[in-house]
């Protein structure tokens, strides 16, 4: 079984941009970076990950030996379609998106995703459960998968397993159910993000 892990990441001028009612360019490009920094490291850090890649414009500051995946420059779920072909292609047999915003995340989120049985697709929902923070599609069995990010996006993709007669397997955490969008959100961020924001 070989696991990658895709971030979608857009340039850093036009991440959080929701934020700025609480901070400023310079703070929200220092908060990107670092939410964008733990999810990398947690996701390079557990064993069933085979790779870690990015797919956007820019590495925020990340090491080059994280790769950026070519973007078509058409959106996030164009972007994603596209690095569900590149994986498919590499032999890829689990494709694990993940947000950038999740401050809090965990190894065992990253175990649960990276660990669901082939024929199963996993979906983790925000907090609020409209939202989608994590995807894990098996393949070739989700080659197909159509990405719904956007309004209702959990309700969509779960559609999306029974489209394709897969088992959904919703995994829900409070750590891997946490992303920052609004300026209330910030309260949530761990001291290592939100210390130098203050």
């Amino acid at each position: 079984m070989t696991c990658w892990v895709v971030i979608p990441i857009k340039a850093p001028e036009a991440c959080k941009t929701r934020l700025r009612p609480a901070l400023g360019e310079a703070a929200r490009r220092e908060l990107v970076a670092g939410m964008l920094r733990h999810v990398v490291e947690v996701a390079g850090a557990e064993p069933a990950v085979d790779a870690v890649r990015l797919i956007g414009p820019s590495r925020h500051g990340l090491p080059a030996e994280v790769q950026l995946l070519a973007d078509p420059g058409q959106g996030l779920n164009p972007a994603l379609a596209a690095a569900l072909t590149a994986a498919a292609a590499a032999g890829v047999t689990r494709l694990v998106v993940l947000a950038g915003d999740l401050p809090r995340l965990a190894a065992e989120d990253l175990a649960a995703l990276a660990s669901l049985d082939a024929g199963e697709l996993g979906v983790a929902p925000d907090r609020k459960g409209l939202g989608t923070n994590a995807l894990s599609l098996p393949l070739p069995q989700a080659r197909d998968f159509h990405f719904q990010y956007g309004p209702d996006s959990f309700a969509r993709h779960a559609a999306e397993a029974v489209r394709l007669g897969l088992k959904l397997q919703t995994v829900r955490s409070e750590t891997l159910g946490l992303d920052v969008d609004d300026p209330a959100d910030l309260a949530a961020l761990p001291t290592a993000l939100s210390s130098p924001l203050r």
